[in-house]
C-alpha cells in the first residue's frame, strides 16, 4: 500500500514493513515485553516523538502507535499529534480509529489540516462505506483545486471509481465460498504466501509460536528475534492441520517465504530477507532442485534479478503453453514427476530429468517483485528468462500492463489456464490491496481485471493461488474473521476459498401481444434489450411473433430487460423487468398492448374564408413565446381576410388565439390574449370597424392535437400547430 501521510518519517518505512512481512501488511511484531507495553509514559513529550520515531524506522509501527496514544492524552490541544495518531491508526490498518481521529480533525481544523478529509474518505472506503467515502472524495475534490498536490489528484479518480466498483461487487458477488483456513494453521502473528503442493497438502510463510509474543526492537538482539519460516499442512477431515516446518528450504537466520513450484525444471524459487541495523530491507530470490532425489543447498539467483542495495522477491513461474518445446516438456515433467510432495521430497528418489543444467530455456519465465531503478513507483512486477546459448538471465523487463505508480505483489501464475494473477493498490479497488487476473492469449497478456466480492473486500487480499483444476485456492487478507489480537483488520490471515458451480436459475417470461382492434399479429417483430447489471453490457435482439402473438423466452440472471413493440399507427408499448432479485422458478406472463393511434381532427386552413365556419388562415402562426405578425402573417390578412369584410361591411369576426402547452396556465392565456389583440389591432388600422370585431385568447386550453408523444416526450410538430390563431365570420341577417 502506498501512502501519503502528513508527517513524512511514515512514508520511507512502509516498504520495509511490506518487504519484512514478505508480501503482506502483517501484525507487525510490537516492541512490548510478555504482556505489558514498556513505553515509558513518564518521559517528555520530546522524547516520546523521538522513541516512537526510532520505533517506525526499526519496523515496530505498534510501538510508534502507543506513544503517540499517550502523547495525545497529555496534550488534546496539538493537532500535529492528533494527525500523526491518525497516520498510525492507518499504517497499523485500524481503519475504524483512524477514521475517527481523521473526521475530528476534519470537523476542528478543517482548514488547516485539508488533508484530513481525503484519508477520512480513504478509511471510510476501507471498512466497506462506500457511499460515504465516495461523498467525501467528490467533496474533497471541489476543495483540492488549489492544494497543489499531483499526488492526490491522480488518486482521486481511481478512488471514487473504486467506490462505485464496490458497490457493485457488493451487489453481485462471485459464487465462491471463502473461509479461515483455520487455528492451526492462523495464529497471533502474520501468514503468507500459500501454495498447493496437491488437493491435500500445503506450503505456507509464518512466524509461529505458542502463544502472542512481543519483543522490544530497541533491547533484542536481531539473531534473538523471530524469523518467518517456512511450513507444511495438510488436510485431514477436511480441516487443514500444521506439519511443522519444511526444514528443506528453512534457513533460521533469515525471514523466508513467496515459494513457487516450477514444473518444469523442478525447482522452487522462494525469498530470503533481512534487515540491517537501520531497519532497512532487502529480499533475494533464491532457488533449489533435486539432487540424488533431495533438494540440494539453496542458490541465490544472480545478477541482473538479485541486486545490490535493492529488493526482489515474491517469484512466480510463468510458462507459455502455446509454444510446442514448452508443451512437450511439461508433458514430460508430468510422465516423470509431478510438484515434490515436502513429506516426501527430502527421504524419495525421484526419476532424473532430462533438463540442460544451465537453467530453464525462453519459454519459461520468471516474474517477480522489485524496487528496483526505472519502474512505476513503490513495488514493481518484473520479468525475465534464461538464456542457454549466453548462459545467463536476461535483463529483467517492467511488466508495465499491471504496473502503477503505487504497489503491485504477490504475482501467481496458473499453468493449466494461462492466466496471472497479482494483487495491486493502484489499479481500481475495492480497498487497499485487491487481487487481479490477466488472460494470456498466445505470448500477450489481456488487461487486468478486478476478481470481485468475495474474493476481495474492502480490505487487503493478497497472495492469491489456485490448485491444478482452478477451483479451489488460497488468499491472504486482514478482513474480519480473522485472529484478531489487536483489533478486527490488524492482521493477515490465510483463507481458503472454493468456486462453486452456478446456482440454477430457470425463470421464463410469457410475453402476449395484444392489438385491441384485431389479433393478426404474425410476422411482426419485437426488440429485446439486454443490459447486464454488473458489466453494463448491452445487447439487442429481435424476435418475430407467431399466429399465437406470444413469445416465451428464458432469462438470464443479473440482467435488465427491456421489450419494445412499435408498429405504424400504433401507440408503442414496452416492458422493462429485473432479474436481480428473481427467484430461479419464476414463470411471468406479461402483456404488450397495440393502441390504434387516435387520428387528429383536421386543421382547416384556407385561402378564401368562409361565413359561420372557424378556420385558420395560411401563415397565420407564431413562434414560441411570440405575439408580433410577421410580414407573411400581414400580406395574408390584407389579401384573403381584409378584402373580404371590406364586402361584407355588416358581418361580425370573432378572433380567437391559441397556444402550445410550454408555460404556466397564466402565462399562456396572458400570451393568447395578446396575439388575439394583435391581430385585431392589425385589422382595425386597415379600416375595419372595432365594433365589428371581437377578440379572445384561450391559452393552451383548447389543443388541436396532443401536445405530447405517448412515451412522454414532447411532439414538437403539433405544438405549432396548436400555436394558431382562428377566425370566425358571423353572416349578418
Amino acid at each position: 500500500m502506498k501512502i501519503f501521510p502528513s508527517f513524512l518519517f511514515l512514508n520511507k518505512h512502509l516498504l520495509s514493513i511490506l518487504l519484512l512481512t514478505l508480501g503482506s501488511m502483517a501484525c507487525t511484531l510490537p516492541a512490548m515485553a510478555q504482556d505489558e507495553a514498556i513505553i515509558d509514559n513518564t518521559i517528555s513529550i520530546s522524547k516520546m516523538k523521538a522513541r516512537a520515531k526510532h520505533a517506525l524506522e526499526t519496523g515496530d509501527p505498534y510501538t510508534a502507535l502507543f506513544y503517540y496514544q499517550e502523547i495525545v492524552k497529555k496534550d488534546e490541544s496539538d493537532f500535529d499529534n492528533r494527525m500523526q495518531l491518525a497516520d498510525l491508526y492507518r499504517l497499523t490498518r485500524n481503519y475504524k480509529e483512524a477514521e475517527k481521529v481523521y473526521g475530528y480533525i476534519r470537523d476542528k481544523e478543517p482548514a488547516k489540516y485539508p488533508f484530513s478529509l481525503y484519508y477520512k474518505a480513504l478509511m471510510q472506503k476501507m471498512t466497506g462505506n462506500y457511499i460515504a467515502a465516495k461523498e467525501n472524495f467528490l467533496l474533497f475534490k471541489q476543495e483540492s483545486f488549489n492544494l497543489g498536490d499531483k499526488n492526490f489528484k491522480l488518486l482521486l479518480p481511481k478512488e471514487i471509481a473504486g467506490c462505485d466498483s464496490a458497490i457493485m461487487y457488493q451487489e453481485f458477488p462471485e459464487n465462491i465460498a471463502v473461509k479461515n483456513a483455520g487455528p492451526s494453521i492462523n495464529n497471533p502473528h502474520t501468514e503468507f504466501s500459500p501454495l498447493f503442493v496437491d488437493d491435500d497438502n500445503m506450503l505456507y510463510g509464518a512466524l509461529h509460536m505458542d502463544s502472542l509474543q512481543y519483543f522490544d526492537a530497541h533491547q533484542e538482539h536481531y539473531e534473538k528475534k523471530p524469523v518467518r519460516q517456512i511450513y507444511q499442512a495438510e488436510k485431514i477431515n477436511d480441516q487443514w492441520q500444521e506439519q511443522g516446518e519444511f526444514d528443506a528450504f528453512n534457513d533460521p537466520t533469515m525471514d523466508m517465504g513467496n515459494f513457487t513450484y516450477s514444473p518444469y525444471t523442478n525447482r522452487y524459487y522462494f525469498s530470503k530477507c533481512s534487515r540491517d541495523l537501520n531497519g532497512k530491507v532487502e529480499c533475494k530470490i533464491y532457488y533449489t532442485e533435486k539432487v540424488n532425489g533431495k533438494w540440494d543447498k539453496p542458490v541465490m539467483l544472480p545478477a541482473p534479478i538479485n541486486l545490490e542495495n535493492h529488493t526482489s522477491t515474491q517469484p512466480a513461474i510463468v510458462i507459455d503453453t502455446t509454444s510446442a518445446a514448452t508443451s512437450s516438456a511439461i508433458d514430460s515433467t508430468k510422465s516423470t514427476e509431478k510438484k515434490s510432495n515436502p513429506k516426501t521430497a527430502t527421504n524419495k528418489k525421484q526419476p532424473a530429468k532430462k533438463v540442460a543444467p544451465s537453467g530453464p530455456t525462453k519459454t519459461e519465465y520468471l516474474y517477480f517483485v522489485s524496487d528496483r531503478p526505472e519502474g512505476k513507483g513503490g513495488l514493481d512486477i518484473w520479468y525475465t528468462y534464461y538464456i542457454p546459448s549466453k548462459k545467463a538471465w536476461a535483463e529483467p523487463i517492467n511488466f508495465g500492463l499491471a504496473n502503477t505508480p503505487q504497489t503491485e505483489c504477490t504475482p501467481f501464475f496458473h499453468i493449466p489456464s494461462q492466466v496471472l494473477y497479482f494483487s495491486s493498490d493502484g489499479q481500481v479497488n475495492a480497498g487497499g490491496l485487491d487481487v487481479f487476473k490477466m488472460q494470456k492469449e498466445g505470448r500477450k497478456f489481456l488487461k487486468p481485471q478486478n476478481l470481485s466480492f468475495p474474493i476481495n473486500s474492502p480490505q487487503d487480499e493478497l497472495g492469491y493461488t489456485l490448485n491444478a483444476d482452478g477451483k479451489k485456492g488460497f488468499l491472504v487478507s486482514n478482513r474480519p474473521g480473522g485472529t484478531p489480537y489487536f483489533h478486527e483488520t490488524c492482521c493477515d490471515d490465510i483463507f481458503a476459498f472454493e468456486i462453486m458451480p452456478p446456482k440454477p436459475f430457470n425463470c421464463k417470461l410469457d410475453l402476449t401481444v395484444l392489438k385491441s382492434d384485431t389479433t393478426d399479429c404474425e410476422g411482426k417483430w419485437l426488440t429485446v434489450r439486454s443490459t447486464d447489471l454488473k458489466t453494463k453490457a448491452m445487447t439487442l435482439d429481435t424476435l418475430k411473433l407467431g399466429k399465437d402473438c406470444i413469445i416465451e423466452m428464458p432469462l438470464e440472471k443479473g440482467k435488465h430487460y427491456n421489450f419494445t413493440m412499435d408498429l405504424p399507427g400504433y401507440i408503442k408499448d414496452s416492458l422493462t423487468l429485473d432479474t436481480r432479485d428473481m427467484a430461479s422458478s419464476d414463470v411471468l406472463s406479461k402483456n404488450l398492448v397495440m393502441k390504434p393511434i387516435e387520428k387528429p381532427p383536421v386543421v382547416v386552413v384556407i385561402e378564401k374564408p368562409n361565413e359561420g365556419k372557424a378556420f385558420v388562415l395560411k401563415d397565420i402562426q407564431y413562434e414560441t413565446d411570440q405575439t408580433d405578425l410577421n410580414e407573411d402573417a400581414k400580406a395574408v390578412l390584407d389579401t384573403v381576410l381584409v378584402s373580404f369584410l371590406k364586402e361584407h361591411p355588416k358581418d361580425k369576426i370573432l378572433i380567437s388565439s391559441h397556444t402550445d402547452d410550454l408555460g404556466s396556465h397564466e402565462y399562456n392565456m396572458q400570451l393568447s390574449k395578446q396575439r388575439a389583440a394583435k391581430v385585431m389591432k392589425y385589422l382595425a388600422s386597415k379600416g375595419i370597424p372595432h365594433a365589428s370585431m371581437t377578440a379572445q385568447g384561450y391559452g393552451e386550453t383548447k389543443p388541436l392535437v396532443p401536445n405530447m408523444n405517448p412515451d412522454g416526450t414532447h411532439n414538437l410538430i403539433n405544438k405549432s400547430i396548436n400555436r394558431r390563431t382562428e377566425f370566425l365570420i358571423i353572416k349578418a341577417e
